[in-house]
């Protein structure tokens, strides 16, 4: 009976060593802004500091509303790997269009100016041998999951369309203003 214990206590030692194990994922920025029609983007920093496994990036996707514009996964193309020597046990990846980051947002070319919340969710793998060794053995993998950062998109007006308010508004202003004299005669 004693046994049986023994192992209960060994198994959820190492699910508590595994679950402690969960790699750090940091949008940078975690906020970005564009115009109606653009695409803004973020890069990422991964971090992984459990001994002995390795932790390799699968794919991601966006929670925000899809009614301001479509996620683009760029982590589902590239090959990030975090872990003990001779990997870094933080690797930052900076935004590229097109090619490296966390993911990409395309803005929908006709919607209001607002704040979109959300977050973007990776998947990983964790393996015991390093993914990028001439001898990596897949069967080493050793678990999954997912890690998340909270990001914003804002989306914000053309810079035209400030520069067209405020020359609105000065001029009504100098209406204002140069007629007051003469209005108070009347």
């Amino acid at each position: 009976m004693k046994a049986i214990y023994g192992v209960f206590i060994a198994a959820g030692l190492a699910v508590g060593t595994y679950a402690a194990s969960v790699p750090s994922i940091q949008a940078l920025p975690s906020t970005v802004q564009g115009r109606p029609g653009t695409a803004v983007g973020w890069g990422l920093t991964l971090t992984y500091t459990a001994p002995g496994d390795w932790v390799l990036l699968n794919d991601s996707f966006f929670t925000g509303s899809p009614v301001y514009g479509t996620y683009k996964d760029y982590v589902v193309n590239e090959f990030i790997v975090a872990g003990p020597a001779p990997e870094s046990s933080s690797v930052t990846v900076p935004f590229s269009s097109g090619t490296a980051g966390l993911g990409e947002f395309d803005i929908n070319a006709k919607v209001p100016y607002t704040s979109v919340p959300g977050n973007i969710v990776v998947d990983y793998s964790i393996f015991s041998q390093d993914p990028n060794s001439p001898t990596f053995d897949p069967t080493s993998f050793v678990g999954s999951g997912q890690a998340s950062a909270a990001v914003t998109v804002n989306i914000v007006p053309e810079p035209g369309t400030f520069a067209l308010l405020l020359a609105a508004f000065s001029l009504l202003a100098f209406v204002i203003f140069a007629f007051e004299p003469y209005r108070s005669k009347c």
